[in-house]
């Protein structure tokens, strides 16, 4: 799904001015919410979108407008392709491993796993989780799906580990240690660190260690079998020929881009709004001093505006940028963006509130 930057303000501003006004009424601010989303669609360029809210009492609200394909509305239950935002559930599932002993924050690559060209074999497991470690961004290199064209892309193709590094593993960006920089490279690493240490395919980790123990039922990380039945999926829409009409992408092959990401993740907004909750309100996923680690921001991340640092796995989103009269206002979470897809995962810790859109 398409959705613009001025829909995801719009929405955002909504929740923040109702907080302000201590208006907690989950049925008002549902409503207007509504409105918002169905008043926005004509002329926006969006296809369709999709919000939830849990409130501090854990409370949820969840509305969606527009369309998943011709012929079938947009529903709240629809799973959307997360994107980066899965960063945070991946991050959470390695803070886990850190937590039982498996992994350490301050291990180096190298304990783990065998050298790797243009990436320092002393780089911490820490520096790939923060974006420290000046590890080449494969997402921006030329050669990458994500900058040759949609129409040039190779859905079938199978990336092999290998051949993500022969491709994409260049010089590095900086020393590590030296900046942060956005890159999802770190996170490929990240997962093969994982893999490594536990023996373990990261889908069915995520789904044992953090999924299922939130109960994260319209959460999808394992596509190596067919669509549970009991989930369906929002289409993708994406201008794929430049002529500023986006169409329905759905449908082509995803072995690219499961075998490509750090971790393919469909999710709800409902699910990842009770998932936020759960980890930053009612601090029921990691232990205090992890989530304080997760939540140790270094910045500001070179080249990324929406970013004021980024954590374990965290953004320090700054929402001055898209409103600047609410560049004060706390907000971290993670946002995440995909061909036909966009993802805003946000948590307002001064109102305790959690915020998905789709």
């Amino acid at each position: 799904m398409k959705l613009v930057v001025p829909v995801a303000a719009l929405l955002t501003a909504i929740v923040v001015l109702s907080c302000q006004q201590n208006q907690r009424e989950t049925a008002q601010i549902g409503a207007a919410l509504q409105a918002a989303m169905d008043e926005s669609i004509p002329g926006s360029g969006a296809i369709g979108v999709s919000a939830a809210v849990v409130f501090p009492d854990g409370e949820l609200w969840a509305g969606a407008t527009g369309i998943s394909h011709e012929g079938a509305p947009l529903t709240t239950d629809m799973l959307f392709d997360i994107a980066s935002a899965q960063k945070n559930l991946q991050a959470a599932l390695a803070l886990k491993l850190i937590e039982e002993g498996l992994i350490a924050l301050d291990d180096p690559l190298e304990k783990w796993l065998p050298p790797i060209d243009h990436v320092d074999g002393g780089i911490t497991v820490r520096q790939i989780m923060n974006m420290t470690s000046g590890i080449h961004d494969f997402v921006g290199d030329p050669a990458s799906p994500f900058r040759i064209g949609y129409l040039n892309i190779d859905f079938e193709h199978l990336w092999t580990w290998e051949e993500i590094q022969e491709t994409f593993v260049r010089a590095p960006s900086f020393e590590p240690g030296t900046n942060c920089q956005y890159s999802s490279t770190n996170y490929i690493v990240l997962k093969h660190v994982i893999e490594t240490a536990t023996g373990s395919k990261q889908p069915e980790l995520l789904e044992k260690m953090v999924l299922k123990p939130n109960n994260m039922d319209y959460t999808l990380a394992d596509f190596s079998g067919d669509l549970p039945q009991t989930m369906k999926i929002a289409h993708g829409w994406f201008d794929t020929n430049g002529d500023g009409q986006p169409e329905d992408i759905s449908g082509n092959s995803l072995n690219w881009i499961v075998s490509l990401s750090p971790m393919l993740v469909y999710s709800t907004p409902s699910d990842m709004a009770r998932w936020l909750d759960a980890l930053y309100h009612g601090k029921r996923v990691l232990a205090e001093e992890t989530l304080e680690e997760m939540l140790t921001f270094t910045g500001p991340v070179r080249g990324e505006p929406l970013m004021k640092g980024y954590g374990l796995g965290a953004v320090d989103i700054n929402l001055g940028a898209l409103m600047p009269q609410w560049e004060r206002i706390r907000v971290y979470g993670h946002l995440g963006l995909q061909y036909g897809y966009m993802t805003a995962a946000c948590y307002f810790p001064d109102y305790e509130v959690s915020l998905v859109i789709m």
